[in-house]
C-alpha cells in the first residue's frame, strides 16, 4: 500500500511540473491598461503599442486583421494606429463593435492569438458654431450673409418656421434676404433669431445652428407711405392651369390703395366665347369644353385681362395667360348594322369605316379582338376590317341562331379602350349598297372659304366588292368633281371649300341640294341627298389686319406730333429765356428831325453809370421818352412766348392722356371691330389738329428723326399692344 502511494505521489508532481513548465513556454499579448482603452470615436485617432511575454524564444512579430476593411495600421514592433472613418456608425445606431484578431510569433514559430472588440461610438464630423456675428439688413434692398464651412460635402436648410417671408438659404450657406418697408420697421422693434440645420451630405449628420437677425444700426427709419394698390394673382404653379372637362376656380385679391373697397372685373378677354364665369369679388369659375383645344395642339392658351378698382379711383390691372390642355376621351360606339355573311364566301366587314364607331376626339382607332369570342377563320385587323369565311357547320349553325361577336377599340396614343358588339347573320338574297356619312346630318350651313367636309363609307351585305361606283349631283355646277376624293372602293371623302369670291355682293346666302349615290353590280343602288347653304362671310383676316393698322398708325401720327412738338417746345423754351433777358436794356426814342440848328444832349437815365445820350441835330427836335419798352417794337414777347408754350404743354399732355387710352381700349382684334372704333378713330384724328399751326411756326416738312418702332410707340403709350403678324412696319 505504501508503494502504491509513493507511485502515486511522483506521478501527480510529475505532471504539475510538467504544467507549470508547458504554460511557461506560452506566448502572451500584452495591452494597454486602463478602462475603455479599446473605445473610441469616428473621426478621431486611437494608438498604443502591444508587448509580447513568455514563450521558448524572443523576437516577437505582432500582425491582425478584421472581417470588416477598417483601415488601420499595425507595425511588427507592435505600434497599432487607427482612425475610425465617419460611415463605421449611423447616428441612429450611435455605437458599434468592431472586432479586430490579433497575432504574435516569435522566432521559435510559436503563434498566439486574441481577439479584441472595439467600441466604435458615432461622431458628427461637422464643426459646430460659435460665436456668429449678427446679419445686420438694410431695407428696400438685397443682404446678403454668407456662413462659412470647409469642404463641399456640406449643405444648409433653413427652418421656415423662424425665417421671415422672403428669406432664403443657399446649400453654400448664403443668406439672402430683401425685407420690405413693413419688415424692415418691425426688425427694428424686434430683432429675429433664425434657425438653420446643417447636414453632412455624405454621413447624414446634422446639427443645428442659429443667427440673429436685427436692422443695420445706419439705416434710417422708413417713411411711412400709403403703398400703390394691386392686383394680387393667385399663388402657386398651376394656378392658371386645366384641363378639358376640369373646372378651374380661383379668387383674385388686392393690396394696397387707399381704400380696401375693391372691385374687380375682366375687361378684356378672348374673342372666343369659351363660358368664363368672372364676378365683381373677384371669383373665376371655368370649365373648358373638350372641343377647346385640337388633339394636336395638345395645350392652347387663352389671354384675359384683369382689373382692379377701389373707391378712391384708383386702380391696376394684369395680363393673364390661361393654358388648358386637352382631355383625351374614350372611343364612342353606337349600334352597327348586321353583318350579313354568304356561304363559301369570303365576308368582310368594315367596322373602321362604320360612322357608328367614332373617337371624340378624332383621334387615330385601332380594333383588337376578343380570341376568347372569335369563331375559327375570323380575323379582325387593327383598320376594323372583319374576315371570315363560315364553314359549311358554322354557316349551319348561324342559320339556325345569330351570333353576337364583341371587340376592343382603343384610341391612339392614348390606349383608351371601348368594348363595342355586333350582331353576325347570315343572308340569302341580294341587297342593295348602303351609304353611311359622317356627320350624320341632312343639312349644312358655311360661310365663304369654309370648309365643308363629309366622310363617306360605303358597304354592301352581299361584299363590299358589290360596290360598283359612288358619285353625286348637284344643283349648281359650281361644285367641281373633284371634291369627291376616293380612299378607296368604300371610303370617300367629300371637301369643298367656296371662296371669298363665291358671291359677288356682300350679303347673298343661297342653298344647294347635293345628292350621293352608290351602285352595285347588278344596279342597286342608295342615295343621300344634304342641302347645303352658303353665306357671304367677311374677310377676317384682311379686316383685322387693315384695322391694325390704321390702331397703328394712328398712334404713329400722335407720336409723331408730340415729338415734333417737343422739339418746338424746347426752342421755345430758349426764346423765352433770351427775351426776359434782354427786356429791361431796350427801349424806344422817337425823333423827328428839321433844319439843323443845334446840338442837343438829352439825358434818358438818372443813373450816371448806365445813362443813354441822343444828339438831336436841326430846327426843330422832337423827341418822345419814357417807358416805351423796347420789346413792343425790337424782338420777340415775352408773354407771346410764354402763351405759345402753355399750349404746346396742354397739347403733349392731352396727346399722350387722348393716346394712352385709345390704345388700351384697342389692344385686342376683336374690340378693333366694334363700331365705336371708327368714331374714335375720327376724334384722334381731330385731336392731332392744332389750332394755331401759323403762329407756332411749324415746319410741314419736318420729319421724324426716330424710328417709329413698336418699342418706341410703346415706351410713349404704355397699353400699345403690338402686333408684329399683322404690321407692315420692320421694326429694328
Amino acid at each position: 500500500m505504501n508503494k502504491h502511494y509513493i507511485v502515486l505521489s511522483i506521478l501527480f508532481l510529475f505532471t504539475v511540473f510538467n504544467l507549470q513548465a508547458q504554460e511557461e513556454g506560452n506566448i502572451k499579448i500584452e495591452f494597454p491598461d486602463g478602462q475603455k482603452w479599446n473605445e473610441i470615436s469616428e473621426g478621431t485617432t486611437l494608438e498604443f503599442k502591444l508587448n509580447a511575454s513568455g514563450g521558448l524564444s524572443g523576437n516577437y512579430k505582432f500582425s491582425a486583421n478584421s472581417e470588416t476593411s477598417l483601415n488601420f495600421q499595425l507595425n511588427e514592433d507592435g505600434f497599432f494606429r487607427w482612425q475610425p472613418a465617419y460611415d463605421l456608425v449611423t447616428p441612429e445606431e450611435r455605437r458599434k463593435t468592431y472586432p479586430i484578431l490579433f497575432e504574435v510569433t516569435n522566432e521559435g514559430g510559436q503563434v498566439t492569438t486574441r481577439q479584441v472588440e472595439f467600441v466604435v461610438k458615432n461622431q458628427a464630423r461637422i464643426t459646430s458654431f460659435f460665436n456668429i456675428e449678427p446679419f445686420y439688413v438694410n431695407p428696400d434692398q438685397s443682404n446678403t450673409y454668407e456662413l462659412s464651412v470647409n469642404g463641399s460635402d456640406y449643405s444648409f436648410s433653413l427652418i421656415e418656421s423662424t425665417a421671415p417671408e422672403g428669406m432664403e438659404i443657399n446649400n453654400d450657406g448664403i443668406f439672402s434676404w430683401t425685407p420690405t418697408s413693413e419688415q424692415f420697421t418691425s426688425l427694428q422693434k424686434n430683432p429675429l433669431t433664425v434657425e438653420f440645420m446643417l447636414e453632412d451630405k455624405q454621413y447624414g449628420d446634422k446639427i443645428p445652428g442659429k443667427l440673429e437677425v436685427a436692422a443695420s444700426p445706419e439705416a434710417a427709419q422708413p417713411v411711412a407711405q400709403t403703398p400703390e394698390l394691386k392686383l394680387v394673382l393667385p399663388k402657386g404653379k398651376s394656378w392658371n392651369v386645366v384641363s378639358e372637362g376640369n373646372t378651374l376656380t380661383f379668387q383674385l385679391s388686392a393690396s394696397g390703395g387707399k381704400d380696401k373697397q375693391y372691385t374687380f372685373n375682366m375687361i378684356q378677354g378672348s374673342s372666343e366665347d369659351v363660358g368664363i364665369i368672372f364676378d365683381e369679388q373677384g371669383n373665376f369659375y371655368w370649365t373648358p369644353s373638350f372641343d377647346l383645344v385640337d388633339r394636336l395642339e395638345e395645350t392652347k392658351t387663352f389671354q384675359v385681362i384683369f382689373e382692379v378698382n377701389n373707391s378712391s379711383g384708383e386702380s391696376d390691372r394684369q395680363q393673364v395667360n390661361l393654358l388648358v390642355y386637352h382631355t383625351n376621351r374614350a372611343p364612342e360606339i353606337a349600334d352597327l348594322k348586321t353583318f350579313y355573311v354568304q356561304y363559301n364566301v369570303q365576308n368582310v366587314y368594315q367596322l373602321g369605316t362604320a360612322n357608328a364607331i367614332t373617337d371624340p376626339d378624332n383621334d387615330p382607332l385601332v380594333f383588337k379582338p376578343i380570341l376568347a369570342q372569335m369563331p375559327q377563320g375570323m380575323t379582325l385587323s387593327g383598320q376594323g376590317e372583319l374576315s371570315w369565311k363560315p364553314s359549311y357547320g358554322q354557316y349551319t349553325r348561324l342559320q339556325k341562331e345569330p351570333m353576337e361577336l364583341e371587340y376592343i377599340v382603343e384610341d391612339q396614343p392614348y390606349k383608351a379602350q371601348t368594348k363595342g358588339k355586333i350582331r353576325i347573320a347570315v343572308t340569302q338574297q341580294d341587297h342593295p349598297p348602303e351609304i353611311s356619312m359622317v356627320p350624320n346630318e341632312d343639312a349644312f350651313s358655311i360661310r365663304e372659304d369654309e370648309a365643308l367636309n363629309l366622310k363617306f363609307y360605303l358597304s354592301d351585305p352581299n361584299g363590299d366588292q358589290d360596290i360598283a361606283s359612288f358619285d353625286f349631283v348637284s344643283e349648281t355646277n359650281r361644285i367641281p368633281k373633284s371634291s369627291l376624293i376616293k380612299n378607296d372602293m368604300t371610303q370617300w371623302e367629300f371637301i369643298w371649300s367656296p371662296g371669298y369670291d363665291f358671291f359677288l355682293e356682300p350679303g347673298m346666302k343661297d342653298t344647294y341640294e347635293i345628292t350621293f349615290f352608290v351602285v352595285d353590280q347588278t344596279n342597286q343602288r342608295a342615295q343621300r341627298s344634304v342641302s347645303v347653304t352658303v353665306e357671304d362671310a367677311e374677310n377676317l383676316e384682311e379686316k383685322d389686319r387693315l384695322l391694325y393698322n390704321q390702331y397703328r398708325t394712328s398712334l404713329v401720327r400722335i407720336w409723331n406730333l408730340m415729338e415734333q412738338l417737343k422739339e418746338k417746345q424746347k426752342e421755345l423754351q430758349k426764346e423765352y429765356k433770351k427775351a426776359k433777358k434782354t427786356k429791361k436794356h431796350r427801349a424806344v426814342t422817337t425823333a423827328s428831325l428839321g433844319a439843323i440848328t443845334g446840338l442837343s444832349p438829352v439825358v434818358l437815365s438818372d443813373n450816371q453809370d448806365t445813362q443813354k445820350y441822343v444828339s438831336g441835330v436841326g430846327g426843330t427836335t422832337s423827341m418822345t421818352l419814357g417807358s416805351l419798352e423796347a420789346s413792343n417794337v425790337i424782338g420777340q414777347d415775352p408773354s407771346g412766348v410764354f402763351e405759345k408754350l402753355s399750349y404746346i404743354t396742354q397739347k403733349l399732355n392731352a396727346l399722350e392722356t387722348q393716346g394712352n387710352v385709345f390704345a388700351g381700349k384697342y389692344a385686342l382684334s376683336n374690340t378693333r371691330r366694334q363700331g365705336s372704333f371708327n368714331e374714335d378713330l375720327k376724334k384722334i384724328i381731330e385731336m392731332i389738329s392744332l389750332k394755331d399751326v401759323t403762329t407756332l411756326e411749324l415746319d410741314p416738312t419736318w420729319e421724324n428723326p426716330k424710328n417709329p418702332s413698336d418699342k418706341n410707340i410703346q415706351d410713349t403709350f404704355k397699353d400699345f399692344n403690338p402686333d408684329p403678324e399683322k404690321s407692315s412696319i420692320i421694326n429694328e
